[in-house]
């Protein structure tokens, strides 16, 4: 089929094809699905996880006590005792060391509003305030806070249930090997040269004498460095020959290389064109 005799459906109604596609669009009436996809979250659901949360950590914080019992080496008994310290211990409300930050200009507003409260301060300055606190001060310092005052609680550290002292510390301290604390001052002497020559880089831009002997000790560092790695080479082929030599039939012969003749090549040249 030609392109001559192709008709395209907008042509003959007389309409483009984005008036075509809204007519038929509107024609049809497409019904919504109302149904909940399950993104939505009920508070029921939120307490649900939070719980299940709280029980997978204290399941996490036991087995970890039960791991480190053992290898301090303490017995049922006892491990049962510590473990019914630290369910104590985690049912127990946090404390909180408080840091509140606001503006200069509510500095007075926020001293009255803590005096009124009877609440006693570490530090207090005309940008921050910093405080001990347990849940329920918590609350009241958000509730008397004016709205432009930023509060940050930190949760207090707890006493361990299986302290230091207690602790095989054989177990867990890795010992230094000399293997170990010698390539840490190579590394830091490689460092200090590192950090000398870049001083010194610098220094020589200003001072001529100094940048020449830097320039003949690279020079002389690289030749240095070119002669022995001719060296390795050499060794390497050496013991490749004698290799090949033990693995080779018969006996093998090393034939030196033959000097180049000590003559001048203008000698040579100037006899031909006498001769």
């Amino acid at each position: 089929m030609s392109r001559k005799n192709f008709k395209v459906a907008t042509a003959e109604n007389g309409k483009t094809t984005e008036q075509n596609t809204k007519h038929a669009f509107a024609t049809v009436n497409i019904p919504k699905d109302m149904t909940p996809t399950g993104k939505v979250k009920t508070l029921k659901d939120k307490e649900t996880l939070r719980k299940e949360r709280e029980q997978q950590y204290v399941a996490f914080r036991i087995n970890a006590l039960k791991r480190r019992a053992k290898r301090t080496g303490l017995t049922e008994e006892q491990t049962k005792v510590k473990i019914e310290e630290l369910k104590n211990q985690l049912d127990t409300p946090n404390s909180y060391n408080v840091i509140i930050f606001f503006s200069a200009e509510d500095c007075d507003m926020v001293k009255q509003a803590l005096l009124n409260e009877s609440l006693t301060w570490k530090v207090m300055s005309n940008s921050h305030v910093i405080l001990d606190a347990d849940q329920e001060t918590l609350a009241t310092l958000r509730e008397i806070m004016p709205k432009t005052a930023k509060i940050h609680p930190y949760v207090k550290k707890k006493p361990p249930i299986l302290p230091a002292s207690e602790l095989a510390k054989d177990n867990y301290v890795a010992k230094k090997t000399n293997k170990a604390t010698s390539a840490k001052a190579r590394r830091n002497a490689k460092k200090a040269e590192n950090y000398t020559k870049k001083r010194l880089d610098g220094m020589a831009h200003n001072d001529h004498k100094l940048h020449a002997e830097l320039q003949k000790e690279k020079r002389m560092n690289n030749r240095r460095k070119v002669a022995k790695r001719l060296k390795m080479m050499q060794k390497r082929f050496q013991k490749a020959a004698q290799n090949a030599s033990k693995k080779a039939s018969g006996t093998t012969v090393q034939l030196k290389a033959k000097k180049g003749s000590e003559s001048s090549k203008k000698a040579s040249t100037n006899v031909k064109k006498a001769a």
